[in-house]
C-alpha cells in the first residue's frame, strides 16, 4: 500500500520529531531549564510551522482551494 507523503499528518510528525530534538538539546545544554528555553522552543515552533505552511502552499501552486 503506497504512503501518502503529502498528507498533513507528516508535517506534524516532522515538527514533533524536530522539537523533541530541540527540547532535548536545550535541556542538556542549559544550566537551568527556565522560561528562556521555553520561549526559544515556542518561537522556533511558530517559525517552523510557518515554513511548513509556506512549503505546502508553494507545493500546491498557491491554490486557495
Amino acid at each position: 500500500m503506497p504512503r501518502d507523503t503529502e498528507h498533513p499528518v507528516w508535517s506534524l510528525v516532522r515538527l514533533v520529531i524536530m522539537f523533541a530534538g530541540v527540547t532535548t538539546f536545550l535541556y542538556l545544554n542549559a544550566s537551568t531549564f527556565d522560561e528562556t528555553e521555553v520561549t526559544t522552543i515556542v518561537e522556533l515552533m511558530i517559525l517552523a510551522a510557518g515554513f511548513e505552511a509556506i512549503k505546502r502552499r508553494v507545493a500546491n501552486g498557491g491554490d486557495d482551494s
